[in-house]
């Protein structure tokens, strides 16, 4: 039983040799990203922002808008990535299930972490102001 189990832990040069190398399957230099926020902004108003931010940014690597609006379709069309936070509607809709205030921050912090973007603009209701309008679980802000 020994000898069997010497023999499936002993490896060959090759598997070493392999096993040591570097493989580099991606690299690219820093991206340069902008992100748009576009809270509280109807739908109809979208497409005139789309165009200006992508005028304005088209030197840019990746446009990535941040909206409240479930509907991505046009973001997609102007090759621009996108991410969705639910609007104060379906947070006050699911207001028990959640630390909204919490969970939002939390999730801002990690998509500027994911995207590091150099520029942040804000089209209707900034970020800062989007986060205080989450609704507190009943019982949590009171003092």
């Amino acid at each position: 039983m020994v000898d069997l189990l010497r023999f499936f832990r002993r490896r060959s040069p090759v598997e070493q040799d392999e096993e040591n190398q570097l493989h580099i399957y991606r690299s690219q230099g820093r991206k340069r990203i902008v992100m748009v926020t576009l809270f509280d902004v109807a739908r109809e108003g979208h497409d005139e922002i789309v165009a200006k931010v992508g005028a304005a940014f088209a030197r840019f690597d990746r446009i990535v808008y941040v909206t409240d609006i479930p509907e991505f379709l046009h973001f997609r069309a102007a090759g621009a990535a996108f991410e969705y936070f639910p609007c104060l509607e379906q947070q006050v809709a699911h207001g028990s299930a959640l630390d909204w205030p919490g969970y939002l921050r939390i999730r801002w912090d990690l998509l500027l972490a994911k995207w590091q973007p150099e520029h942040v603009l804000a089209y209707g209701r900034n970020i800062d102001r989007f986060l205080a309008a989450a609704p507190v679980r009943k019982g949590e802000g009171d003092s």
